[in-house]
């Protein structure tokens, strides 16, 4: 639950596709939610829902993908891994059910002093990395490494010329986030002043988070690095990483 009181908005599901073959957007809008604001990237809601297995009310965080206030209307995008109730609601969400959720909460502001920006992360994160990717200005360098199962998972990215994607191939089998861990703990990285920004599975943000410290020296104003999710943990908060 959020630490302070959140307002809390009505909506409906207005259209549901497929972004990638494990990735759904959720496109909600309605009158109820035309108070809504998302000022800067990596904003997210707590989306309330109910569980299509056992019909229990959930609610779980998510990066708002985009906004629309004049409509109004906003994309989440809901990675589809089967075992969680929000990931079963959102398999099973279907124009015109409605929903509630509260925020926005959180926020990214960039530094004015940066040279290069690494940013990084799994599915979970994805929609978090690209709303920063599609802020930064026209001449920023930097990049930005996405681990997905495949290639068939990869989407298109707007960002900035001088932002290079890598795309992560996990391939069937091995443990999310250790691909990632791997590309970005041997990616090379210039010496200029950089930023980094991480988030995935909490095992291997804590890798990369001691990275960003120890092997590149970033102070906290340089460096974010937050477990979105634990392995065999139901709705994981990382106790190192704000909000």
């Amino acid at each position: 639950m959020f630490r302070t009181r959140r307002t809390r908005y009505t909506a409906t599901v207005e259209a549901v596709s497929l972004i990638a073959p494990r990735m759904a957007r959720i496109t909600l809008s309605g009158p109820g939610m035309s108070a809504f604001h998302r000022d800067e990237p990596t904003q997210w809601v707590k989306l309330f829902v109910t569980d299509p297995l056992d019909g229990r009310p959930v609610g779980r965080a998510y990066t708002v993908r985009h906004h629309c206030p004049a409509e109004p209307r906003l994309d989440v995008d809901v990675v589809l891994h089967g075992n969680g109730p929000a990931a079963r609601w959102a398999e099973a969400a279907r124009p015109g059910q409605e929903v509630s959720f509260g925020g926005p909460k959180g926020s990214f502001r960039p530094v004015p002093d940066t040279d290069y920006y690494l940013l990084a992360g799994d599915e979970s994160a994805q929609p978090a990395i690209l709303t920063i990717a599609e802020s930064l200005p026209p001449g920023q360098r930097g990049a930005v490494y996405l681990e997905v199962e495949g290639p068939e998972a990869e989407i298109e990215v707007s960002r900035p010329a001088g932002l290079d994607v890598v795309w992560v191939h996990r391939g069937a089998g091995r443990p999310k986030g250790e691909a990632l861990r791997d590309a970005v703990l041997g990616a090379t990285v210039p010496h200029a002043r950089v930023t980094a920004w991480a988030a995935g599975e909490s095992g291997a943000v804590r890798a990369i988070r001691r990275h960003f410290t120890e092997a590149l020296g970033l102070d906290r104003h340089h460096a974010y690095a937050k477990g979105y999710w634990k392995q065999d943990e139901a709705d994981h908060r990382d106790p190192l990483a704000s909000d």
